[in-house]
């Protein structure tokens, strides 16, 4: 008798499972190397079962912009709930979490995908209501342009150490930091 059983993987799993996979790929080789061929191979399952979750190309890259923009909310959402004060928090919190995490791999694929946003549509959309949406429960410094300066600095400061590595010494990088932070404490 035979007791092979055939178990179906749990589809949220083989979800994630891809998406780690794709990961991987675009952490090492960049976005041009995220094909479906190679993430089913890394993932080791089927080029259609990858299918099965992801119909494209461009909805694998979605999916994993999705991903990341939840280990960023993640993140900015912890350092917001230990932030007693409420004034300029978000972008408070933005900052802070942009400029801890330029060496990790999360870092390196939001760059990439950051990367590809001028020829992604849908990538700029959900980067657009991810910032939206943060921004409608913010406060009024958060809405204003010192609260767009503070984020723009974030994103300079961790794209050009990304791109252009460090060009600027501890001390100069922690004093940028500092003075961007403390201008969510300003009036404006």
């Amino acid at each position: 008798m035979n007791t092979y059983v055939h178990r179906k993987k749990d589809p949220e799993r083989l979800q994630e499972q891809l998406l780690e996979a794709a990961s991987i790929i675009a952490a090492k080789d960049g976005i041009a190397a995220l094909s479906l061929n190679a993430v089913a191979k890394q993932a080791g399952v089927s080029k259609g079962g990858l299918l099965h979750h992801f119909p494209g190309r461009q909805e694998l890259i979605h999916a994993l912009f999705i991903r990341l923009l939840a280990v960023m909310d993640r993140g900015i959402m912890a350092l917001m709930a230990v932030d007693d004060n409420p004034r300029g928090r978000f972008s408070r919190a933005y900052l802070m979490y942009l400029a801890g995490i330029s060496e990790t791999d999360t870092s390196r694929q939001l760059a990439l995908l950051s990367l590809a946003m001028p020829d992604e549509r849908v990538l700029r959309k959900c980067w657009r209501d991810w910032v939206l949406q943060h921004l409608a429960n913010a406060d009024e410094l958060d809405r204003s342009y010192v609260g767009n300066l503070v984020r723009y600095g974030a994103d300079g400061l961790w794209l050009s150490e990304l791109t252009e590595g460090v060009t600027m010494t501890s001390e100069e990088r922690l004093a940028l930091v500092t003075r961007l932070a403390a201008m969510t404490f300003e009036e404006f």
